[in-house]
């Protein structure tokens, strides 16, 4: 049986909730502690007793939509036994894409409010972008030890770039230009396959 929430988990879940709804309704620059408490229907009592700033809750969802997407980013980051190799990139960045789409408006809104603030843009980083690195590190040294990726690559490196190379595909394919998270992972496969495994994906699909 699924435990009852306290009131000051419902108040913290609404406070989120209305965050996240102003950051896709109406952008970031709106987003302030008062905009909140109007949309969410709480003091700003209530407000405080959860979060200590519009900073510190905007890194609240920013961890909670990053453990969403890791959650859904595919086999190759989650199963620690699992073994990359050429025929799971595919499957997984459309998994990945699938994932992304579902946020995208609120993750593109994050990103610009990020964008424009110093402090934003360490939080972005910090909470969203280096746990992603580190996932994907751990996950290429599993695989060097496996013997499926070459011990010459850096790993460190590699899963910096192949991160970073991530999220600008994210918000230029699956946010500007729509498309569908299988196109998403025909153009960006070659990379992930190419950097990894020294070759080019399978083109039958029918792992999917």
């Amino acid at each position: 049986m699924r435990a009852k929430r306290t009131p000051a988990a419902e108040t913290r879940v609404l406070i989120i909730d209305a965050a996240r709804a102003l950051l896709v309704d109406e952008g970031p620059v709106v987003v302030t502690v008062v905009s909140v408490m109007e949309r969410a229907n709480v003091s700003r009592t209530a407000f405080y007793r959860q979060f200590d700033s519009i900073y510190d809750l905007l890194g609240e969802i920013v961890r909670l939509l990053r453990a969403e997407l890791m959650a859904e980013s595919g086999t190759w980051m989650t199963i620690p036994a699992a073994v990359g190799s050429p025929a799971v990139v595919y499957p997984n960045l459309v998994v990945w894409a699938r994932a992304v789409g579902e946020n995208i408006d609120l993750l593109t809104a994050l990103h610009d409010a990020c964008g424009c603030d110093p402090r934003l843009q360490d939080l972005w980083r910090e909470s969203f972008i280096q746990p992603f690195v580190d996932a994907s590190e751990a996950s290429i040294e599993r695989d060097q030890k496996a013997g499926a990726v070459s011990p010459e690559i850096d790993a460190r490196a590699t899963a910096l770039m192949l991160t970073l190379l991530g999220e600008a595909a994210m918000f230029e394919l699956v946010g500007r230009q729509r498309v569908s998270p299988e196109r998403y992972a025909e153009i960006v496969a070659p990379f992930w396959s190419n950097v990894l495994f020294g070759t080019l994906p399978d083109e039958d699909h029918s792992l999917l």
